[in-house]
């Protein structure tokens, strides 16, 4: 068993925890500011366990951490990894080229399918993504993707569209 750390708040840090606890940034630091509320309450490490999901070295971990450093102890330390291949100018493409559509680019055809707009913005922007990212980045954006609905609305006489309407309006009553 580890030894338990005493945390100790101030009210203007409780009242922050609370408030990080109650609409948190993220779900870390969320079940971070819940376990230094109860730890500074003086719950037992295997209920805060339970509350929270974290292992008690994980407790443990977070108060110290809290001791050392107070609240930048709440933030995530910087992660390791290949930076996000979308990067924001590559989401104001995105949007743009959704924006605008194909014809504004000298494309013959009216409408993004995902795998042409795919080739497009790894044309414009270099980075290539697979289809179903990109639908879920346009969806993200406010785009819905639906099979076009093809209509000879405005290729058609409309006047004469219209008369043959109430054309065949009269023969249907007439059967």
């Amino acid at each position: 068993m580890y030894p338990r750390i005493e945390v100790r708040l101030t009210s203007w840090q409780r009242q922050r925890l609370q408030q990080l606890r109650d609409r948190p940034p993220t779900a870390r630091v969320g079940k971070r500011a819940v376990c230094l509320l109860l730890s500074a309450d003086g719950v037992p490490d295997q209920l805060i366990a339970q509350a929270t999901g974290l292992a008690p070295n994980s407790l443990t971990r977070i108060r110290r951490r809290w001791n050392e450093r107070g609240m930048a102890a709440l933030k995530d330390a910087p992660r390791s990894g290949r930076p996000p291949k979308v990067n924001p100018a590559y989401r104001q493409e995105l949007k743009d080229a959704l924006r605008r559509g194909p014809l504004a680019y000298g494309y013959v055809f009216t409408t993004w399918s995902i795998a042409r707009l795919n080739a497009h913005l790894q044309r414009v922007t270099g980075v290539r993504i697979c289809n179903d990212w990109l639908r879920q980045l346009a969806h993200a954006e406010g785009f819905v993707y639906r099979r076009p609905k093809h209509t000879l609305k405005g290729k058609r006489d409309e006047r004469a569209y219209r008369r043959a309407q109430r054309k065949l309006g009269r023969l249907k009553e007439g059967l």
